[in-house]
């Protein structure tokens, strides 16, 4: 999410004083650059902290089993079932036109506990606000806040069912369902994903996967059943919710495609939400798109948006390993509204370790509203 900076005056625009701003902005990055190679093996990225059977960076036994640390796989407390790990991001905005801002954005802890196979609980705990840095104007400043951002048990009858309740991202699309900043490749979500529904639900989901002729297809029915959950307030949250999910793909992972269906209520008021979303990989380019649709009662929310993005490994083409280029086009229509806008975002990534992830990129926009901010986006994201 881009960082509000103040609008800069016209001196801070000349050639001179964007080379300071840019200098400071590159020491800062190659500051927490340095400080982040301490961590020493690598891993394979999970969404929770859950252990795996690769070496860990250091063990320690006792009675309750051996404590083992495993760099972006957190620590797992002996036999006991849980693990906790996390990650953490910075991030560098200059928003155009604005000043360079630096901002330690959050660290998330990632909380997992498997007391026995069929029974998981989950939480997601995040420290937000921590500090916030602008070069330009020597101003340093924080605003400390504490959210829980998931929250949930899970009761697995196998593959094919399994029950959550508790709070957790709102399964519509393909962002939405692991939108943290390590495992996703731009460092700026499309303007969709913040409008189009609530990133959560407080409620209860049944989901699984099944294989007819072979290939996964996965299944999501859910729904808010009581008032929202530490919700953010803007836009304001739906009070009751109820949704469905299926996506159906290669059982070897190049190719799926998915819709979803929402239906809100707020203050008596109802949305009605339809999505489509397809994914392609073609060797080392990989081809994501999401289309929503969205019409009701509730104020602001009447919307249709597309985008399509792309993912080019040049690894694979045997350029530069770890490095990926990123592009996405974004139609945004807030329907009712003379706001219609298309975007584009450029960049790249690089993922040296798979728990340390750099991304840097440039959105550009043929209108600027409240939704859509142009400017130049970096961020790095560390998972412990």
């Amino acid at each position: 999410m881009l960082v509000a900076a103040s609008a800069s005056s016209f001196e801070s625009n000349t050639p001179l004083r964007r080379s300071r701003r840019w200098a400071a902005t590159c020491a800062a990055w190659v500051v927490v650059s340095l400080l982040s190679l301490p961590a020493w093996a690598q891993q394979t990225l999970s969404v929770d902290p859950v252990a795996g059977g690769e070496p860990p960076v250091f063990s320690l036994d006792s009675p309750a089993g051996a404590f083992a640390y495993r760099a972006g796989r957190g620590l797992r407390f002996g036999d006991t079932g849980l693990t906790i790990g996390g990650f953490s991001t910075v991030e560098i905005d200059d928003e155009a036109p604005g000043d360079v801002t630096i901002e330690l954005d959050s660290v998330n802890f990632l909380i997992l506990f498997e007391p026995i196979a069929a029974l998981r609980f989950f939480a997601e705990v995040e420290i937000g606000g921590l500090a916030s840095f602008e070069p330009e104007r020597d101003d340093f400043d924080h605003d400390l806040s504490v959210d829980v951002e998931r929250i949930y048990a899970d009761w697995s009858h196998g593959d094919a069912l399994n029950l959550r309740v508790g709070k957790f991202q709102t399964p519509v699309g393909r962002w939405n369902l692991v939108p943290a900043e390590p495992f996703v490749w731009t460092a700026v979500e499309p303007v969709q994903i913040e409008r189009a529904f609530d990133e959560h639900e407080t409620g209860a989901a049944l989901f699984g996967v099944v294989h007819p002729g072979g290939n996964p297809l996965r299944y999501w029915l859910h729904g808010q059943l009581v008032d929202p959950l530490d919700a953010d307030e803007d836009p304001q949250p739906a009070e009751r919710s109820a949704g469905a999910r299926l996506e159906y793909g290669d059982a070897l992972g190049s190719w799926s495609i998915g819709t979803s269906l929402l239906a809100s209520e707020q203050k008596n008021e109802w949305n009605y939400l339809v999505g489509l979303d397809g994914l392609l990989q073609l060797g080392p380019l990989e081809l994501s798109s999401e289309a929503v649709f969205a019409e009701g009662s509730i104020p602001d929310r009447d919307l249709w948006s597309v985008y399509l993005q792309g993912v080019l490994d040049l690894g694979e083409l045997r350029l530069l390993r770890n490095v990926y280029l990123v592009g996405r086009f974004e139609h945004f229509n807030p329907d009712g509204r003379r706001e219609d806008a298309n975007l584009w975002d450029v960049g790249i990534t690089w993922i040296p370790r798979p728990w340390l992830n750099f991304k840097a990129g440039y959105r550009f926009s043929d209108r600027t509203t409240d939704d859509v901010v142009e400017g130049v986006t970096a961020s790095l994201s560390v998972l412990f």
